[in-house]
């Protein structure tokens, strides 16, 4: 598969070493409930995220397996693995991380696998592995509108979608082709993010002002769906 979008590539586990601690927490730890599976997931995406294991991953594990390595009465003790990177990495995720070229495949993973459960592409198939694509194309948004590469190459602006449909949709302009989708009975909110969009295409104009104000919302719902699976022990502490 493609290195740039899929689940499995280098671009979402960055460190496979950061698989063991989950590993050894299942041994000494069988059949989670949902509220430690959630810990785990975010325990999973803060780990490739902030590089929790980006060195000395020996020791890092060595670490790790003092703190999940025992009965734990099945909840993932996130929040002590959180205090032990606490004084050298980031534990938390912010705004600041939803503007970072480097972390869009793995928010968009986590998007997707919210919205659609599983991936939306026949990702068995070598041609339909997911890609990045802009929604409001960067070709009109830089010829059309002038936008500079900071305001196309944005979180807000970016989703996936199979191979397929990305080498046949082009530069397509938005309200034109998820209109299409959407009469088509394609599930076009679990991309779009947006309730006002997703029932009326048209919304999605062609000009500046619209563009932005769509990215600038798409961006923030992203971030609300983001943290509420990397932030997960925060939700935890009221259940």
């Amino acid at each position: 598969m493609s290195p740039k979008a899929h689940s499995n590539s280098y671009e979402i586990v960055q460190s496979y070493g950061s698989l063991v601690p989950l590993f050894d927490f299942l041994f000494h730890n069988p059949k989670p409930d949902e509220i430690c599976r959630r810990l785990m997931v975010a325990y999973y995406y803060k780990a490739q995220l902030f590089q929790w294991f980006g060195a000395a991953t020996d020791g890092v594990i060595n670490a790790m397996h003092t703190i999940v390595g025992r009965p734990l009465d099945r909840r993932f003790p996130v929040n002590a693995i959180k205090a032990h990177f606490g004084k050298s990495h980031d534990t938390e995720l912010s705004a600041g991380h939803l503007i970072s070229i480097r972390n869009r495949h793995i928010l968009l993973n986590v998007v997707y696998l919210d919205q659609f459960g599983t991936s939306p592409f026949h990702v068995s198939y070598k041609a339909n592995e997911p890609h990045i694509d802009h929604i409001y194309p960067q070709s009109g948004l830089r010829n059309d509108m002038g936008l500079s590469v900071d305001e196309i190459n944005h979180l807000g602006n970016y989703r996936f979608v199979g191979a397929k449909d990305n080498h046949r949709k082009r530069a397509e302009q938005p309200a034109s082709y998820f209109g299409r989708l959407k009469a088509a009975g394609i599930p076009i909110d679990k991309h779009l993010l947006l309730t006002a969009e997703s029932n009326n295409p048209k919304l999605l104009a062609w000009e500046v002002t619209a563009y932005r104000s769509f990215r600038d919302r798409r961006l923030e719902a992203i971030g609300t769906i983001a943290s509420r699976v990397l932030n997960a022990e925060l939700r935890a502490k009221s259940e």
